[in-house]
């Protein structure tokens, strides 16, 4: 059997479709205190202004959409009197929640024996948490970086260039595509090697993540068309379109990642052949 049906049914046994759409509940709850705790912690790093254009610029990677107003309604909780560290507590416990499920998702997927003591795992969320505040800062020296290399063609001979349709072609595909494409294909690796409760080699993590995030690319540009162009959730849905299509996009990333670590767990020998 084919590495690629063997995952597929090994998805389907392990009920991944389900642990999906459970990620993608708590995905729903944990988005606004996620966004609260994300803008206040690049704020202490990046000031308030770049903390919440680089949170916006980071979401737009992940998600076909974001919701309306989040950012002002993330900012107004963040200015509430009663908003302070009880809040972030919190925000880092709802927020940690979803990684406890795609922690519990990947331990199914890669045969874990003993999963992390609750308060270990816990303690792990919040420190992946943490570490999207570091991808936070990424993201700025990155377009800090690509303003610059603008602002130096501009000073150069290079600056006609600027002009040529093949630059602003190349410009869009670079940062609509590539870069997008490479930081899931990084996105995922890490995932693949830190959440399972067990020693994923780089190896395993790096392949498993290299065909996940380039199918997630894939589907995000096609769910991307198909909701611009063909379908209409508003007149559908109304006012609730715009959390529908989230969940619909959160659940086929889910699955997506879930299904990447199947294929991962079979070319790392993680799943044996007398399963399927």
């Amino acid at each position: 059997m084919s590495v690629v049906v063997r995952a597929i049914v090994n998805f389907d046994r392990d009920s991944c479709f389900d642990r999906a759409t459970l990620i993608a509940y708590f995905a729903l709850l944990s988005l606004i205190p996620f966004v609260v705790l994300l803008v206040t912690a690049g704020a202490l790093i990046l000031g308030t202004d770049v903390a919440e254009k680089s949170t916006v610029r980071l979401l737009q990677n992940v998600l076909q959409e974001l919701p309306p107003q989040l950012m002002t309604q993330a900012d107004a909780l963040r200015h509430e009197k009663w908003f302070g560290l009880g809040y972030l507590l919190v925000a880092m416990w709802t927020a940690g929640n979803v990684f406890s499920k795609i922690e519990s998702g990947l331990d199914a997927v890669f045969k874990v024996d003993k999963r992390r003591d609750y308060a270990v795992s816990k303690l792990f969320s919040f420190a992946l948490v943490g570490l999207l505040g570091v991808l936070l800062v990424a993201v700025t020296v990155f377009g800090g970086l690509m303003s610059t290399i603008d602002r130096f063609i501009d000073t150069t001979a290079l600056a006609p260039l600027k002009n040529l349709p093949l630059y602003h072609t190349l410009n869009g595909f670079l940062s609509r595509y590539i870069v997008p494409w490479v930081l899931a294909i990084a996105s995922f690796a890490l995932i693949y090697r830190l959440i399972p409760a067990r020693a994923i080699p780089w190896r395993v993590a790096l392949v498993g993540s290299a065909v996940a995030g380039t199918l997630w690319e894939v589907f995000k540009v096609g769910f991307t068309f198909y909701v611009s162009h063909v379908a209409n959730y508003t007149r559908t849905y109304g006012a609730v379109a715009t959390i529908f299509i989230f969940l619909f996009w959160i659940n086929l990333s889910a699955s997506i990642l879930l299904w990447g670590g199947e294929l991962a767990a079979i070319l790392g020998g993680f799943r044996n052949d007398q399963e399927t």
